[in-house]
């Protein structure tokens, strides 16, 4: 089966992406439903370019609202880094947000959350850990991750499905996902063998319905955060994540196939992220678009995430 990503190149953010998603029109009008959940990401609380703009979110709501059977409510969830509640959908002006739109939009602090479901992962001695998930986005019947195209210091890139889980977990257990109790604990490469296998379990409960990657100025370097940009001016969609993130990947110049959680996903059959079974559709091609992003400084060590066990840990046998 051959999975469609739109691909926009317009100039502007928010047409960027209502134009990526009104280009797969079809395939996510399927996923939508009364209530649709949109989570950004908020990397940090005070640098905009880190986080995802609120004209990315107006591009989605823009497509949503066009679409034969509009969502009757609107929420906009993310677990922050940030200082108190709040505080980056006031600086990034989130708030503004209900007042542009009929349709009802509530503001979601995911870590005020008290009901959650546990799921098991893997440390880098491979014991056993319960991370959190929000039942509110787990019964939320159509998700959507908003993401901003970036580098990573441990997964090369940090795109849709990304945004989706490490942003909704518990904020305690976020760290547990690299292998490791702590930050300073972390040691590479094992920390991206261990991700990518959790990634890959946790996605079994968190992948998006939808994955959207706002490209227009993107992050490079020693991402995820920074200040090292690209006017890369592209946004992609799609109603399968891995397909999404895969494009994007090969946009910023990297191969999605050199990356685990790709190869993990297309084998066990979560998503689509061989090139090979993707259709791009746009007005320019992916060959066209494409500019190479500056890696992590750690790349070849992200690099060596084969773990020769881990396919025995991606399904959720445990």
């Amino acid at each position: 089966m051959e999975m469609k990503v739109g691909l926009a190149q317009t100039g502007d953010r928010r047409e960027n992406v209502r134009q990526s998603m009104e280009l797969v029109r079809d395939e996510l009008t399927l996923k939508l439903a009364d209530q649709v959940l949109l989570k950004p990401n908020f990397l940090s609380s005070t640098n905009q370019l880190a986080s995802t703009h609120p004209d990315a979110i107006r591009g989605v709501i823009d497509f949503l609202l066009s679409t034969d059977t509009p969502p009757k409510e609107i929420l906009i969830a993310e677990g922050a880094n940030e200082a108190f509640s709040g505080e980056a959908f006031q600086n990034f002006a989130y708030t503004r947000l209900a007042n542009d739109y009929d349709v009802p939009i509530h503001l979601i602090d995911l870590h005020q959350e008290t009901a959650w479901q546990e799921e098991t992962i893997y440390l880098a001695d491979w014991e056993t850990y319960q991370v959190r998930m929000p039942k509110l986005v787990l019964d939320c019947p159509c998700t959507i991750s908003v993401a901003v195209a970036k580098t990573h210091d441990v997964d090369v890139v940090t795109l849709a499905l990304k945004n989706m889980i490490m942003g909704t977990l518990h904020q305690d257990d976020r760290v547990k996902m690299h292998g490791y109790l702590t930050h300073g604990d972390r040691q590479r490469p094992r920390e991206a063998q261990i991700l990518n296998m959790n990634l890959t379990r946790i996605s079994h409960h968190l992948s998006p319905h939808i994955g959207v990657i706002d490209g227009t100025v993107g992050l490079q370097g020693n991402g995820p955060g920074g200040t090292n940009t690209v006017d890369l001016d592209i946004a992609v969609s799609s109603a399968d994540v891995f397909a999404a993130d895969a494009v994007a990947t090969k946009a910023m110049g990297f191969n999605p196939w050199d990356i685990g959680l790709f190869q993990y996903a297309t084998e066990i059959g979560l998503g689509i992220g061989d090139l090979e079974r993707i259709q791009v559709i746009g007005t320019h091609s992916l060959e066209e678009v494409a500019m190479l992003f500056e890696p992590h400084q750690w790349i070849d060590q992200q690099y060596q995430w084969q773990e020769p066990k881990a396919r025995d840990y991606l399904r959720l046998q445990a």
